[in-house]
């Protein structure tokens, strides 16, 4: 007796202590957890995958001579606009064109050449003719012995010399017309030759980039310009193996670019590669997409979104009442102020953070939601409070 009136005060106080040290386990360790209550509710839902990818051309032509030249005259540069057919450089010319003013006299010579044979043929004709003529006359007068036989020979030997003469001329004629033809040949050679030192576009599209200057010698083939046909703008776009299976041809898709990253496009699949990168694990996809203006940069970095699923009004829940475990998901049932683990089939996951619900769960059973730092720390039975 005397050692609790001795002590009392201090039993006092430890008392106090345990009763503050239970009350504060209570409000803490052994409090409920605060928690939202949800349940489903139907949306409309699309699934998306997600990509990188860059602005690209989907032809990029590689433009030079066809002949072996000096360069004297380039007439666009990198970034500017062409049209199909616009002259855009010139090559040392001329000694083609000394060439072609050649084969053109040439040309004009052959074409006399064979007008006067062609006249001498109309003559030796006409010579043939009369020569026939007199020889049938003078073989009738012969055998009615008017002349002498060697007035006979003289006549036959003109008939003679005359029919030669016209199939003299008339090879002759021949051998000038293939000398035409071969001038003409050269005439077209040169010609071509001639227009082989002016470089064209061969579509309409932008200017890449400029690969010689002014004064650079080249050789036939190499690339003086590098021009990106504008025909077809697209994205050349990276899509992870584990989301591109359901990527198909005419999927619908969003195109943000980096310049204009307050601005969406849109776009669809145009192109699916059918080989994987084997050290990326990333399968190739190109998107067409709406060009509002002005072509954006080549090479520029875009963000693309195809669109591979939609549904309409399905059950979903808001993705932060789902808890994933490892490829799954489950959620926390409320009953009765104690939450229980249930495991639920999902199917789309919409960008807007609506999570579609196939099974696992009943449309009026509530399930709880909360910062993701509570979520961890619930467990099988916790208790909880919610509010709806």
């Amino acid at each position: 007796m005397d050692f609790f009136k001795k002590n009392l005060k201090t039993i006092l106080i430890w008392a106090g202590t345990v009763v503050v040290l239970i009350f504060v386990f209570k409000i803490t360790l052994f409090a409920p957890y605060n928690v939202t209550s949800v349940k489903q509710t139907p949306h409309d839902l699309q699934q998306e995958s997600f990509g990188i990818g860059t602005v690209e051309a989907k032809v990029v032509v590689k433009v030079g001579s066809k002949i072996t030249g000096r360069i004297t005259n380039l007439y666009t540069d990198q970034g500017l606009r062409v049209k199909k057919g616009n002259l855009i450089a010139t090559l040392e010319n001329d000694d083609f064109q000394k060439q072609m003013v050649q084969a053109e006299h040439e040309l004009s010579k052959a074409n006399a050449d064979i007008v006067a044979n062609q006249a001498a043929i109309n003559q030796a004709e006409a010579n043939l003719k009369l020569a026939k003529n007199n020889y049938g006359r003078y073989k009738k007068l012969l055998q009615e012995e008017v002349i002498s036989q060697l007035d006979f020979d003289q006549k036959e030997n003109e008939y003679q010399v005359a029919e030669e003469s016209v199939k003299l001329l008339k090879a002759q004629h021949v051998a000038l017309v293939k000398q035409k033809e071969g001038t003409e040949a050269n005439v077209g050679f040169s010609k071509a030759r001639l227009v082989d030192t002016y470089v064209y576009s061969p579509c309409d599209g932008l200017v890449v980039s400029r690969e010689a200057e002014a004064g650079d010698a080249i050789t036939a083939g190499a690339p003086i310009y590098r021009i990106a046909d504008t025909g077809v703008i697209w994205i050349l776009a990276y899509i992870d193996e584990t989301v591109a299976g359901g990527i198909q041809v005419g999927n619908p898709a969003r195109v943000i670019l980096r310049s204009k990253s307050q601005q969406t496009l849109s776009g669809k699949v145009a192109r699916v590669e059918v080989e994987s990168d084997r050290v990326t694990e990333e399968r190739a996809v190109n998107i067409t997409f709406d060009l509002k203006s002005e072509i954006p940069p080549i090479g520029e970095q875009a963000e693309v979104y195809i669109i591979t699923a939609q549904k309409k009004r399905v059950s979903a829940l808001p993705r932060s009442a789902l808890v994933p475990v490892g490829k799954k998901y489950g959620v926390w049932v409320l009953q009765q102020s104690r939450v229980h683990w249930r495991e639920v089939e999902t199917g789309i996951d919409d960008p807007s953070g609506w999570i579609e619900i196939v099974s696992g769960l009943q449309p009026r059973e509530q399930v709880a939601t909360a910062k993701p730092s509570v979520m961890m720390k619930l467990a099988e039975g916790s208790r909880v409070t919610f509010q709806n």
